[in-house]
């Protein structure tokens, strides 16, 4: 939606003060309209005490109108995704604000949802994600792909690829860990995919930290008539269980899907994100019996208790706010390892979570992914390889930023190094620069050592 504002010079030294008023109100309206009309989705802004309230979260996210014209609009995702909504707010232990609904959402809004709740979240938390819309699988990457609104038929560059999950989900802090997808998605996501067996009971399944993932079909294309969210919503309907884990789920509804369809759904552990062999538990209050054994009354105790662990602070205290109003934009990180990594590329999400991240500290404004990518994507600028003098001052000067921090990252034998380098947009020079390395699981600890140097050096 375009808006064109044209802006009038009133004089109002000669207008009674209620007047004033009423002009400055009326300005601050439109404003909040124009506003809330161009930003669906600002999660950097929420209440994060309303956002913690409850132990079980989702994000709900359904693609049905798709912004090219050459990829076909869905029927049925959002009818889907609206009763999963309702069924998890009513029936178990989700509490209505703590379930972010995504409809038609781009990538950025995507993103910007599971940045939220990775900012949010602490381990005594559980999370549920599901996707209904289109997918994808490319054979020559061996990567799967979601196509949110703005994706483009012809370029990936706003596709959700299962590297981008399994980046930004195995930092979350969240115990476990459940991602659903209702499309043609799965592949190299999965590092098993058989189903877990039950011998260590529900509670110990609970205690113990999971990350897993149900896929309504193989790498063949998934129907809009979803038979897989048929009996997966009838399952959750007429399940009559206080606690139903994802494996014993699983198991009731595969039967049915293979004997209606000609897809198979895939269940197993999302790959490198850390699952130590739990499971996500659905808890439903309402079917509590008055006899429960004493593993289960333990369990309920456990999930109703108000008690949580803090979130890990990424900044630490003495970086929270800087000396001097400062504005930055940070564009994705280059690898220059020479080949590419089997989990793919970390440069996206690297930016990603260092710009939320930053957003923490005060005096410090950054520019945001939506912003960014509109400039990158209309100047053909996709990595730092291509920025020069010229070109950062221009960059710069669209985004309103002082200083653009790129950088590059290298992977070596299972060891990382990740490097961010300051242009001053003024002169297009490189002012500072900083580097952290370690080994390549330690990935979001190396992140966050950056983070707080990036900090110290905008000193």
């Amino acid at each position: 939606m375009q808006h064109k504002i044209v802006f009038t010079r009133i004089n109002t030294t000669q207008l009674p003060l209620m007047h004033k008023i009423n002009i400055l109100y009326c300005i601050l309206c439109y404003s909040s309209i124009l506003f809330s009309q161009e930003y669906r989705w600002s999660p950097i802004e929420s209440n994060d005490e309303k956002l913690t309230s409850g132990k079980y979260h989702a994000i709900i996210i359904s693609e049905n109108e798709y912004l090219d014209e050459n990829i076909n609009d869905l029927e049925e995702p959002k009818k889907d995704a609206d009763r999963l909504h309702a069924l998890l707010s009513s029936k178990y232990f989700f509490n209505e604000h703590d379930i972010l609904r995504l409809t038609d959402p781009t990538r950025t809004e995507i993103i910007d949802a599971i940045e939220m709740k990775r900012k949010t979240l602490s381990v005594d938390d559980n999370l549920l994600v599901f996707y209904a819309g289109h997918g994808y699988w490319d054979e020559s990457l061996k990567m799967g792909y979601w196509l949110p609104s703005d994706a483009k038929h012809d370029s990936k560059g706003n596709w959700v690829s299962n590297n981008d999950l399994t980046v930004y989900l195995s930092a979350i802090e969240s115990n476990h860990i459940l991602l659903i997808s209702d499309a043609c998605f799965s592949g190299g996501i999965f590092k098993t995919r058989s189903i877990a067996g039950m011998e260590q009971g529900i509670r110990r399944l609970y205690e113990i930290k999971s990350r897993k993932a149900i896929t309504s079909g193989n790498l063949k294309e998934v129907p809009d008539n979803s038979v897989f969210m048929k009996f997966f919503l009838q399952e959750l309907e007429l399940n009559e269980a206080t606690f139903l884990t994802t494996d014993h789920l699983f198991s009731k509804i595969r039967p049915n899907i293979l004997n209606n369809s000609d897809t198979e759904p895939l269940y197993g552990v999302i790959h490198n994100t850390g699952d130590e062999g739990g499971e996500f538990v659905f808890y439903s209050p309402h079917n509590e019996s008055g006899s429960k054994i004493e593993e289960e009354e333990a369990l309920t105790s456990m999930i109703v208790s108000d008690e949580r662990q803090a979130v890990r602070a990424t900044i630490h205290s003495e970086n929270k706010i800087l000396p001097n109003p400062k504005r930055v934009a940070i564009i994705n990180f280059d690898n220059t390892s020479g080949t590419n990594n089997e989990f793919g590329d970390l440069g996206g999400p690297l930016r990603d979570m260092l710009t939320t991240d930053l957003t923490e500290v005060q005096n410090l404004s950054m520019v945001d992914r939506q912003s960014l990518e509109k400039v990158l994507n209309e100047q053909d600028l996709n990595n730092t390889n291509r920025f020069d003098k010229s070109t950062a001052t221009k960059i710069g000067k669209l985004l309103g930023a002082e200083i653009i921090i790129s950088g590059t990252y290298f992977e070596f034998y299972g060891q990382l190094r990740v490097d961010a380098k300051f242009i001053d947009v003024e002169s297009g020079e490189i002012v500072f620069s900083v580097g952290v390395d370690g080994a390549r699981e330690k990935l979001f600890e190396l992140k966050n050592s950056l983070a707080n140097k990036i900090i110290e050096k905008l000193k």
